[in-house]
């Protein structure tokens, strides 16, 4: 795993020529950590890792008994699987304390709610109408709905208390790499994230990002004779498409704010349905529409073994700051047959009640009757 190695060669290639790139470092190019490196990831995020959200940057609000303390944390970020995300970066060869130094950063951010990931998340919003004056800042209540929407399974305290370290650096000394190595075998997830520069001959400077650490399991390129004897698979739930009978068996379950979301997405299919309306709809707060939204994807996963619910949801596809929800018309007219008059005679409060279904408690963790379900 020696990372000096050259294991990747670049090329510039124009028709049948190419043209090896010079490989040089961030300051040879005359880049630096913060004005150039930094802002690379925050506007691509993916560098750090597929998923991750920018939650806010160069956080540096930490308080003790003792007082306040002044560590400054480079990227702060939240993951699809609802999990903070605390990312370390390097200016050419990673120091030999860097992965000491982002444990401490992941101790201190498990502490985060999802209150406090919503307030710096609105304070990060600004910087970014700042940059772009035609866009609004996020209120907090907005920045809790945006975080909400990202996270597959909303902000839970359970995920959110466990973070995830990555660090990015261009090289790593070996006893960071033995680090990491060790602290994954005992459950800590830390990634390491490598970066190349080049220059080319037209003097054009290129980066390559590749993940160095955890590498893929030797498994995944050998060709071996068959065994009836099966490793015990690492679980992950894939989408699957939403059938009739999926949709009937989720009628009877789910509570006011996704019932809401099927109901107004099959009135207009194709269309993005607005989360304000969904909660206006479901007659709940934004507070208690976000929670009953988080648990009802751990409800997707545990009863109906997918990842995917039957809409797709995204973040202000129409410019407002808020999360939406459609459907496409063949879900929609199979919803509207199974639904028949429920859908605007049977308040959510009664179905729910009559279903005995899966209640949800307004922080997005299923209670007793959906856990007994599941």
């Amino acid at each position: 795993m020696a990372s000096d190695s050259p294991d990747e060669v670049v090329f510039a290639v124009a028709g049948s020529t190419a043209d090896p790139a010079e490989r040089i470092s961030l300051a040879e190019a005359g880049l630096s950590e913060r004005e150039h490196l930094q802002e690379w990831v925050i506007a691509h995020p993916e560098i750090v890792g597929p998923g991750v959200m920018i939650v806010t940057f160069e956080f540096d609000h930490w308080a003790s008994a003792s007082g306040s303390q002044k560590d400054r944390l480079d990227i702060l970020g939240l993951g699809e699987d609802g999990r903070i995300v605390v990312a370390e970066l390097k200016r050419g060869q990673a120091p030999d304390t860097v992965d000491m130094q982002a444990l401490k950063y992941a101790a201190m951010a498990s502490r985060f709610t999802a209150r406090l990931l919503a307030e710096y998340h609105a304070k990060f919003s600004q910087r970014k109408v700042q940059n772009a004056p035609q866009t609004e800042p996020l209120t907090e209540a907005e920045a809790l709905s945006k975080l909400e929407t990202h996270s597959e399974v909303g902000l839970l305290p359970d995920q959110l208390i466990n973070p995830r370290v990555v660090l990015l650096a261009e090289s790593y000394p070996a006893t960071v790499t033995a680090t990491a190595v060790w602290l994954n075998e005992r459950g800590i997830d830390l990634t390491l994230m490598r970066y190349q520069a080049y220059r080319t001959s037209g003097e054009h400077i290129v980066l390559t990002v590749s993940q160095l650490y955890p590498v893929r399991e030797v498994a995944d390129f050998e060709v071996a004779p068959h065994t009836s004897r099966k490793a015990q698979p690492i679980v992950s739930l894939p989408e699957i498409s939403w059938s009739e009978e999926d949709l009937a068996e989720l009628a009877g379950v789910a509570n006011a704010t996704p019932l809401a979301i099927v109901d107004l997405c099959a009135l207009s299919p194709g269309t993005w349905i607005g989360a304000n309306d969904v909660y206006t709809r479901a007659g709940v707060t934004t507070a208690s529409g976000t929670g009953q939204l988080g648990g009802f994807a751990l409800t997707v996963k545990s009863r109906f073994k997918r990842s995917n619910p039957p809409f797709e949801r995204a973040w202000s596809p129409d410019g407002t700051n808020q999360a939406a929800y459609r459907m496409g018309p063949e879900l929609s007219a199979a919803w509207l047959q199974l639904r028949g008059e429920d859908i605007g005679l049977v308040s959510y409060d009664e179905a729910a009640r009559e279903s005995g279904g899966d209640a949800i408690d307004g922080d997005g963790r299923a209670n007793a009757a959906g856990q007994a379900m599941a």
